[in-house]
């Protein structure tokens, strides 16, 4: 459909009004080579903050590939709504409005990009004023403000998957590519750890603590940009309570268990004081439902002795395991607990064992780039082919089929 552009001005200039009634926006219209045309808005310390941003960047590198409208946003939280409107096929203009606050900022972030950030002392104390009259819109309003924008440019109805959002801001523009390859393996990496750990917690895997290491050293915690460091902490961990609590449901622990625990840590960390007392009450929570799930998961029908030796097992898989050693460790004879473990678990001990290191080896092919090599090494096979052909004999694949298979990042 072809828009004249005088009807598409009349259509911005009813959509702005519209807006106006709740909060004033400011509306920029630039070129094709992102040249001003027209604004208005009479501080033009904005527009040299969008230009000078790598968010401004951002846009016409975008537009290059795609007509799709854009959420963009800057350190300091300030969001710009942008659509493009074509003419014969071609980039004829971009339309943008804003910018908008998504959640209040501190006077430290305020600070600290007017420090850092590309605005000159001249423009520092006008800017400072400029800040104090921008409004804040929730995200979700800002999708309705972008698709609407979209529509009056360009007489499209798109849906709010549709937007391409741009979240943060590279260091520079020759560093724009690496940045972003480097954002996205470190998600990635943040990604699998999260499957491992709570991997972990649906199958009461009491054998943690590597899971939790490498989550704390890929991981920050909840990248939100309101609030103290505090804030950001009892963020993390509500979002890690609450994840965890699912994963047990998952593992079998009453939803009435499950969501009382996870009720009660949340309190707390809503009442700490401290950053470290959040990560603390965040390491007793994981603990705690894992042992609970490992507790529902244990079979009562089982003896003492054969219970204690599957969780020896299940702690120590990493280790080399032989019938001998289990049986010193709980005073049988090798070919008593051979026999009295069959009669119990239906498999046998070597069997038994196999089974929990293979799963192990599951766990580390879909959540990690540990190498086959390695997670043969690390579990004790003493040879990769020995290890291949094990897990094929359990799995019904190769390690390689299945990482292949699992590892949808």
């Amino acid at each position: 459909m072809f828009f004249d552009p005088s009807d598409v001005d009349h259509r911005l200039e009813f959509f702005s009004e519209l807006l106006s009634c709740q909060n004033h926006f400011y509306r920029w219209t630039y070129d094709p080579d992102g040249f001003l045309l027209q604004t208005n808005c009479k501080d033009l310390a904005l527009n040299k903050l969008f230009i000078k941003s790598t968010s401004f960047e951002y846009m016409m590198t975008h537009v290059k590939e795609s007509f799709a409208p854009l959420l963009l946003s800057s350190p300091l939280n300030l969001t710009w709504c942008v659509a493009f409107e074509k003419s014969a096929g071609e980039l004829y203009r971009i339309h943008v409005i804003g910018p908008c606050f998504t959640s209040e900022p501190s006077l430290h972030e305020i600070s600290s990009v007017l420090q850092n950030g590309p605005i000159t002392d001249h423009w520092k104390p006008k800017f400072l004023a400029i800040l104090q009259r921008i409004p804040v819109v929730s995200s979700s309003t800002l999708f309705q403000h972008a698709l609407m924008l979209h529509f009056c440019v360009s007489g499209e109805k798109l849906q709010i998957s549709d937007i391409v959002l741009q979240h943060t801001e590279s260091s520079s523009s020759s560093d724009a590519a690496s940045s972003k390859s480097s954002e996205r393996k470190d998600r990635m990496n943040v990604y699998r750890a999260e499957q491992a750990m709570l991997r972990m917690v649906r199958e009461g895997d009491i054998h943690y603590e590597d899971a939790l290491a490498v989550a704390a050293s890929v991981s920050t915690g909840a990248q939100i940009m309101e609030g103290s460091a505090l804030i950001r902490a009892k963020v993390t961990q509500i979002i890690f309570i609450t994840m965890c609590s699912r994963a047990a449901i998952e593992g079998g622990l009453s939803p009435e268990v499950s969501y009382s625990r996870s009720d009660s840590y949340i309190q707390d960390v809503l009442d700490c004081k401290t950053i470290s007392d959040a990560a603390a009450i965040g390491h007793t929570m994981y603990k705690d439902f894992i042992q609970l799930v490992h507790k529902c998961r244990t079979n009562p029908n089982h003896s003492k002795y054969i219970q204690s030796c599957c969780d020896y097992i299940e702690s120590h898989v990493s280790e080399k395991l032989s019938i001998d050693l289990l049986a010193a460790r709980i005073g049988y004879t090798g070919y008593y607990l051979s026999r009295r473990f069959k009669e119990e678990m239906v498999v046998s001990l070597n069997t038994y064992i196999k089974i929990v290191k293979i799963e192990r080896a599951k766990m580390l092919l879909s959540t990690t780039q540990t190498s086959i090599q390695q997670i043969s090494e690390e579990l004790s096979f003493g040879t990769r082919s020995f290890f291949a052909e094990t897990f094929k004999s359990i799995v019904g694949m190769t390690p390689a089929a299945y990482r292949k298979k699992h590892q949808r990042l």
